[in-house]
């Protein structure tokens, strides 16, 4: 039985099998309880209670030569479908090949007036503010990061102190803030200036995620189009993407589709990874995050995104859901975590790029959706699967046709 043929538990039970989960988290799992209100209330202000969406798992990725089973979280249908078809073509075509970068988060200090003065003297205590910074996070120190950089730039009319901090596994943004904090007064008291703000900036420039995939033309084809001619029309609106704005941004949330529901699963920041993604395309004029071409008789997808995550601290270990999937896919560190996530945000890009120039994308998404239907038309229990079933017959994928089948399915 396939997967998604599945029921809940017996998707749980598979995992047991597989040695991915042990019946702990399997029991877990089972009781649909993933936050305590006591947890809940100490996350977010103003609590009333918790907002649920559906968790699953995207299959058949093989990363740099290790297979994972990748935790999702999004009530948006299709996605990990797409998700798991593309990376199934893609592993059959010897996986992912991923490299990441240091994982460097920066910080700013704006001082409210700039001389050639003040950079002097900013200059000329750089590796004192260093150490200051430093040693107000020692724990990092021990783990093997710390200040990597700091810079000085006049910006129209202010000053910009630029820190650049290695945060290890961390996402790093409480780490940065923190130290900027402890530098600030130091800085004022050095520049005799007033620190405009002190805060970390969402650039990610310094967290770039490399992923490439290549596809045989026979994993492409439909019964309709032959494989080559499917990667043609891949490359063909890819590079159409490359002109259109309008394309290029509707590419991009594909892409973005599959790696947010992994940052949701993992308990990390998906507005700042969105910040990060869309700065870092947008400093020339959009363009869409992945490109596509054919090399060597095959379709070669690649992908640099900037991917700003952590695998420790902050909401991934306080949320019993974050560890689990971080279990689930037996993450060491967060270089690895990315590159997951790179490779997910690639599988869900190649799969919306082939339904788009053969079926079109509503040929898969609407035959997904009919679930959804059923459910808010009334069906209950084995009536969704059934209503389901005559939607995507039917093809008329309306809330009144599922009312319509629903009522003629009670009256039987």
């Amino acid at each position: 039985m396939k997967i998604y043929e599945m029921s809940n538990q017996q998707r749980i039970d598979y995992l047991v099998a597989q040695d991915i989960i042990d019946q702990e988290q399997a029991d877990f799992l089972a009781k649909k309880q993933p936050l305590s209100e006591d947890l809940a209330n100490s996350l977010s202000e103003n609590q009333l209670g918790i907002f649920g969406l559906p968790y699953g798992i995207a299959t058949d990725f093989l990363i740099n030569g290790k297979e994972y089973v990748v935790p999702m979280s999004i009530e948006e249908p299709s996605v990990i479908a797409a998700a798991s078809n593309g990376a199934k073509r893609i592993k059959a075509n010897g996986g992912f090949h991923v490299t990441t970068s240091q994982h460097i988060m920066y910080g700013q200090i704006v001082l409210e007036e700039t001389s050639s003065e003040i950079l002097q003297k900013l200059e000329a205590s750089q590796a004192d503010i260093i150490d200051a910074a430093d040693q107000s996070r020692q724990s990092l120190l021990k783990r093997g990061g710390g200040v990597t950089s700091l810079t000085f730039e006049k910006v129209g009319d202010v000053t910009e102190i630029l820190l650049g901090v290695n945060t290890v596994d961390a996402m790093g943004a409480n780490i940065v803030n923190s130290m900027l904090e402890t530098i600030a007064p130091q800085i004022s008291t050095l520049t005799g200036q007033n620190v405009l703000c002190a805060i970390l900036s969402n650039s990610g420039k310094s967290q770039l995620v490399q992923a490439e995939a290549r596809v045989k033309f026979a994993d492409l084809q439909t019964k309709q189009m032959s494989g080559q001619e499917v990667a043609e029309r891949i490359v063909r609106l890819t590079n159409f993407a490359k002109h259109s704005v309008m394309r290029s941004i509707t590419h991009n949330k594909g892409i973005m589709n599959g790696i947010d529901a992994v940052l949701l699963a993992t308990g990390n920041d998906f507005r700042a990874e969105e910040a990060a993604a869309h700065s870092f395309y947008a400093q020339d004029g959009y363009q869409p995050f992945s490109n596509w071409q054919i090399k060597d008789g095959q379709l070669v997808g690649t992908l640099e995104l900037p991917i700003e995550i952590g695998s420790v601290g902050g909401a991934i270990k306080a949320l019993p859901m974050a560890q689990l999937s971080l279990a689930i896919m037996n993450i060491n560190n967060s270089q690895e975590l990315q590159a997951v996530i790179g490779s997910v945000g690639l599988a869900n890009n190649l799969s919306a790029l082939r339904a788009l120039v053969t079926t079109g994308i509503q040929a898969g998404h609407m035959s997904l959706q009919s679930k959804s239907l059923a459910v808010s038309a009334g069906a209950k229990g084995d009536e969704i699967t059934e209503i389901s079933k005559q939607l995507n017959q039917s093809k008329e994928y309306t809330l009144e046709k599922a009312s319509e089948l629903l009522e003629k399915l009670r009256k039987q």
